[in-house]
């Protein structure tokens, strides 16, 4: 973050360093199952659905990465955080609605503590002075 706001980085630059230091921790941890998945490839018609998933991940993932620094950069990493915690709430609570997953006591505690910690930041947020 300091990089960037001192111009020195973009926030394409950014992008492409946390991709390159992702796969430098993925790549390998890929490579243990690479035989299983060179067997399932080999089956008749795998190829095809392989690249039919693959493509839409993979720009689904890069815009993804793209849209995160990108809020990162307009706002601050905080915010960012923030935003990100709240999204994983809703979508805790789609999924619950919509598969009907039931939570335990700590799943619960977490649920409601991530949901409060969003309130509570965007309450200390707006009143906050603001900056001319």
């Amino acid at each position: 973050r300091n990089a960037q706001d001192q111009g020195q980085l973009s926030s394409i630059d950014l992008v492409f360093c946390t991709a390159f230091y992702n796969s430098v921790l993925f790549v390998p941890l890929t490579l243990t199952e690479l035989s299983e998945v060179m067997i399932f490839l080999q089956k008749p018609g795998e190829v095809p659905h392989f690249f039919q998933f693959l493509v839409p991940y993979v720009i689904l993932g890069a815009v993804l990465n793209y849209a995160t620094f990108w809020c990162t950069a307009v706002n601050n990493p905080l915010s960012t955080a923030v935003a990100g915690t709240l999204k994983g709430v809703l979508s805790s609570i789609a999924g619950m609605m919509m598969f009907g997953v039931r939570l335990t006591m700590v799943g619960w505690l977490g649920l409601i503590t991530s949901t409060l910690g969003g309130f509570v930041y965007s309450i200390a947020h707006s009143k906050k002075p603001k900056k001319i």
